[in-house]
This record gives structure tokens, sequence and C-alpha cells, in this order.
């Protein structure tokens, strides 16, 4: 199933300077790795080392704020809209060196 997912503020830059790109998947689970194979600057940022969201890290399903202890088990049916944000002075928030920098 394909979303419209809602890149964390001032982070687009990591996504060619798209603020929303397409996402594939039936949970959130599917769809956080499949964003990490497609845009791996943006979620390397976003995910823990075992490739789970970030403490920090907050989504919303179509407006409606899932749990972050559920966040990757939760379905994406009927689904449009997966808005990904950082809360206030997280790491991530913060400017980074790119792990790529070449």
């Amino acid at each position: 199933m394909t979303v419209k997912v809602q890149v964390p503020h001032g982070m687009a830059w990591c996504t060619g300077g798209q603020r929303v790109v397409d996402g594939e998947g039936t949970t959130v689970g599917e769809l956080w790795a499949r964003l990490a194979d497609a845009h791996p600057e943006l979620m390397w940022r976003l995910s823990t080392e075992t490739g789970d969201p970030g403490r920090w890290i907050r989504i919303a399903l179509d407006g409606r704020k899932i749990p972050q202890e559920n966040a990757k088990q939760a379905r994406l049916e009927g689904i449009t809209i997966v808005a990904i944000t950082v809360m206030e002075a997280a790491p991530a928030a913060a400017p980074m060196g790119s792990k790529n920098p070449f």
C-alpha cells in the first residue's frame, strides 16, 4: 500500500529537497524499512541501531498520533498520510555532519 510520508521539518535535504515522499508497506515497520532503503541519509538520523524509530521520533497516521511502543506494528490500511516528527531538542534535529560526507 502506498502512503505519503511527511519528512520532519528541516530534513528535506536528506530526500533531495522533497518535503513529502511516497512510501510502501502494510505496517509502519515495513514502511520504515523501505524508507531506510530509499532514503538512508534521512533514516539513519531517525532510527536506532536496530532500525527502529528513535525515542525522539513521533509518528502520526492521518493526524492520529500512535504510541511509540506500538509504532512498528501499526497497520497502514486506509491511511493516506504518515507524518514523522522529531521532538524538540532531540539529537536528530541538531545539525550534524553527513554519515556519507562525499
